[in-house]
């Protein structure tokens, strides 16, 4: 995922990537966009919304790491 920091009619993209994208726009306002879905979230909810994907991000990789090691 691409990282840039243009302003554009008072939004900011923050990341975007083919499928995904995150914009904060002049309200304040963070619009992440996956695919043809957008959800608008304030921001202490989107920090929340990351933790937990973050969260979900590790346990997927221990769980990998794991299934890795028992078959080796």
């Amino acid at each position: 995922m691409e990282s840039t920091m243009q302003s554009s009619g008072g939004s900011e993209t923050l990341a975007r990537g083919a499928e995904l994208a995150v914009y904060q726009c002049g309200h304040g306002l963070l619009h992440l966009r996956v695919n043809r879905v957008t959800l608008t979230l304030k921001p202490e909810e989107f920090s929340r919304l990351a933790t937990r994907v973050g969260e979900a991000h590790i346990r997927l990789g221990a769980r990998a790491a794991l299934r890795s090691c028992a078959t080796h």
